[in-house]
């Protein structure tokens, strides 16, 4: 294997992005109808890989979060134009497309669409800790204790012992985002990424091995179930562990843009998703389930640059790469 000699710490964040935005995908695409043995194998593989990208992607937020250097103001205002605008105007979109199929078309519901009852919970959840974590972020007793609630919380979701919606639940999430604040906090970032780089055949046998009992079982591996927190932990690192190795790929820069346009993907591939998932079950291409997650991908960014090359042609190019949250 090559050496790192330089580590780019912008490219290895948006390779994790990267490999974080395939498993959200994979988690939305991986419920098939076919009740066959191997098509449900294929399911249950496909949904324990999607458990893998929140995590991430709450770490992530963590670290750059951290390592923001604006005030309040300019932050809150900076989010404004990254994320609230197109979270709002993608999410309606999504809305429509869901109430036009199924009906709801009322204020609640898009509401709820926009916050809970859809994979954008992620931002409701995200905008949280924003704004708790802003004036304390540098006091450590209390994101420490906010890990061991957090600990609990999910230990707690797990047993089915808390009646909130598992997914709104910001103690269910908040220590991966205190852990990434943590890792720049103590600029931990490349000694971590070297670590799972050297120890990574060690990080992937043990993932492998966890991955192999949740599908023995016939589960999927979970957020909250069946010692969640170890298990998104070891695929955090293994995640991280790829990532170094993905620095020295030919093809890096492919894996980059999918990175740069992860936002995008996230917010936009939904309804390509339920399309897909849905052909593919009518047409009982079990045998195909695991290439579903990159087809969407694939078409998903293609239909964000048709549209960016119109925008451009019109000359309202800036103002589509807002709204569909586009940060290249």
């Amino acid at each position: 294997m090559n050496e790192v000699h330089n580590f780019n710490e912008k490219d290895y964040i948006y390779i994790i992005k990267a490999l974080a935005i395939f498993t959200i995908v994979s988690a939305h695409v991986g419920i098939m109808t076919n009740d066959s043995p191997i098509s449900t194998l294929f399911s249950l593989i496909l949904s324990s890989i999607g458990s893998i990208g929140v995590g991430v992607f709450f770490l992530i937020s963590g670290y750059l979060y951290m390592k923001s250097q604006k005030s309040f103001k300019l932050f809150t205002k900076s989010k404004l134009i990254t994320i609230i605008i197109p979270w709002l105007f993608c999410g309606t979109l999504l809305f429509l497309y869901v109430a036009l199929r199924k009906g709801g078309l009322d204020v609640y519901n898009w509401f709820i669409t926009i916050t809970v009852h859809s994979h954008l919970y992620f931002l409701s959840i995200l905008m949280i800790f924003y704004f708790v974590y802003w004036r304390l972020k540098n006091n450590l007793c209390f994101l420490l204790f906010n890990i061991g609630l957090s600990i609990i919380s999910i230990t707690l979701t797990g047993l089915g012992w808390i009646p909130i919606y598992p997914y709104i639940n910001p103690f269910n999430w908040s220590i991966y985002f205190i852990l990434g604040m943590l890792i720049k906090k103590y600029d931990l970032l490349e000694k971590i990424a070297m670590f799972c780089r050297k120890w990574f055949i060690y990080i992937l046998s043990i993932y492998i091995t966890v991955f192999m009992i949740y599908l023995f079982n016939g589960v999927a591996i979970s957020y909250w179930k069946y010692a969640a927190i170890s298990a998104e932990l070891v695929a955090i690192a293994t995640v991280f562990g790829t990532a170094v190795f993905c620095l020295n790929i030919k093809k890096i820069n492919l894996i980059i843009y999918v990175g740069k346009m992860s936002f995008s993907i996230y917010l936009l591939h939904m309804a390509l998703a339920g399309i897909f998932t849905n052909i593919f079950n009518k047409l009982n291409l079990w045998y195909l389930t695991i290439l579903i997650p990159v087809i969407v991908i694939i078409l998903t960014l293609t239909a964000i640059e048709i549209a960016r090359c119109i925008s451009r042609k019109i000359k309202a190019n800036r103002i589509l790469d807002i709204l569909i949250g586009v940060r290249i």
